[in-house]
């Protein structure tokens, strides 16, 4: 904990040298009160906020920050290497994974911290603002808002995020501290009396659920008024979100079949919209509990997945979503990322069946099984391939121990196998292997048993 305070007060301080700047926050609760934070966290500079996507044009967005500083906020980790060329001078304050420290980034994993659990966006950027000025310690309510928008409360208030707790405690300005989803905070700018800081996480992810993440940061900076848009925007959220969930409900049973040979329930439905396909993906995942949920959408620059898996899928397979999704984005024209438990990606609308063929390969490395194996093949093109795919699949009601998916690639086929009990693992690939080799329309065959 100490390296990384230490950290954001390196940060403070090189963002404190400049007179302008800018905060370039994710679009959504945490990145919106990240944003919120900078700003009146460093309340003696010029700050100016921008809510960007992550389909976001950086090299046109760096012309548009020319003689500021521009700080990503809830965002930032996985792009470093196309932020350096867009930008001559930059700084991350950011809790997303990433693989490769920075000196011009704050993120919790380098220190030994689970961005994923233990500190938001929002909560990175109140640690650098109360190391700027330790009177930003008012701003813990905001940086508490966005930590509910990234439900970290499902894992209880822990490492940084108790010191954010805490701070808001000393400050008066936190009620019900230990009860998780009840979180009561006070004197937010637009609204001093107790209010329910999940509820209002709902409110911002509204917002920018609808494109409309202006009328968020002008709410949080005290804008009464916007209060108010933002109220009548919400409650139009919900009536357009309940009915996406009724259409999903619906069609759950197609669902299921269509996804017997993923290693998630890809939903992709003419009635998703793309500023609901996290929240719809988060309701989902609760009552699905054997494998991720991911919904997919149209929208204007192709189509947008949101992930989300659970902590329990996650303590039993292994699995991480966002290493899941960038991997298929990045092979499809797009890119994408986020945490183990949830994720998001944009790609080439054109190719929605190999980004569920990739995404479910690199879930299978990553499945934890006490057998698992895989078969690789080749035929003579791609339409053979799909109809082979489709002819290899198995039922998986056979066994309850041991599962068999059969999907395609390019000209490529890969059954993939996973199994608790020997016996049963051992039928099935011994008849996979029969009806293989015996294959005239296959003109390659691997197999590989992974630990």
């Amino acid at each position: 904990m100490e390296d990384f305070i230490s950290k954001c007060r390196q940060a403070a301080g090189y963002i404190g040298e400049w007179d302008r700047v800018t905060a370039i926050g994710h679009r959504d609760a945490d990145g919106i009160c990240a944003s919120a934070i900078l700003k009146m966290g460093f309340k003696n500079k010029e700050v100016d906020i921008r809510i960007i996507r992550h389909s976001t044009d950086l090299e046109e967005l760096a012309r548009q920050c020319k003689g500021t500083l521009p700080v990503f906020v809830d965002y930032g980790s996985s792009e470093i290497k196309n932020i350096e060329k867009a930008f001559d001078d930059f700084f991350i304050l950011d809790h997303h994974p990433t693989r490769e420290e920075h000196p011009k980034m704050v993120n919790p994993w380098d220190h030994g911290i689970d961005g994923t659990r233990e500190l938001s966006g929002a909560g990175v950027t109140y640690f650098v603002a109360k190391a700027y000025n330790s009177e930003n310690t008012r701003l813990s309510n905001i940086a508490l808002v966005g930590a509910m928008g990234d439900k970290m409360y499902l894992s209880g208030f822990k490492g940084p995020n108790k010191v954010i707790l805490d701070d808001a405690r000393e400050e008066n300005i936190l009620n019900n501290g230990e009860e998780r989803e009840r979180l009561m905070v006070s004197e937010l700018p637009f609204h001093t009396e107790w209010i329910s800081a999940l509820d209002v996480a709902n409110i911002i992810d509204s917002c920018a659920s609808v494109n409309r993440p202006e009328v968020a940061v002008d709410m949080l900076l005290g804008d009464r008024d916007a209060y108010r848009t933002a109220m009548d925007i919400h409650n139009e959220y919900k009536n357009r979100y309940d009915s996406q969930m009724d259409a999903i409900r619906s069609s759950w049973e197609g669902i299921v079949a269509d996804n017997s040979q993923h290693l998630a329930y890809f939903i992709y439905l003419p009635q998703t919209e793309p500023g609901f396909t996290g929240a719809l993906a988060e309701e989902i995942v609760l009552e699905t509990p054997d494998k991720p949920v991911v919904i997919i959408s149209k929208a204007p620059y192709g189509l947008k997945a949101s992930g989300r898996s659970t902590d329990e899928q996650i303590g039993k397979y292994g699995i991480d979503l966002g290493r899941a999704l960038s991997v298929a984005s990045s092979r499809c024209g797009g890119k994408g990322g986020g945490h183990d438990v949830a994720a998001g990606a944009t790609f080439d609308g054109s190719e929605i069946e190999s980004f569920k063929s990739i995404a479910t390969l690199e879930l299978f490395s990553q499945w934890r099984s006490r057998l698992k194996m895989i078969f690789e093949m080749e035929a003579e093109n791609e339409k053979r391939s799909s109809s082979l795919s489709s002819s290899l699949a198995v039922d998986n009601e056979r066994y309850g121990s041991t599962s068999s998916m059969a999907i395609s690639l390019g000209n490529k086929i890969y059954i993939m196998v996973l199994s608790e009990d020997i016996g049963t693992f051992k039928n099935t690939v011994d008849d996979l292997i029969v009806c293989l080799t015996s294959s005239k329309d296959i003109v390659g065959l691997r197999t590989d048993i992974m630990e």
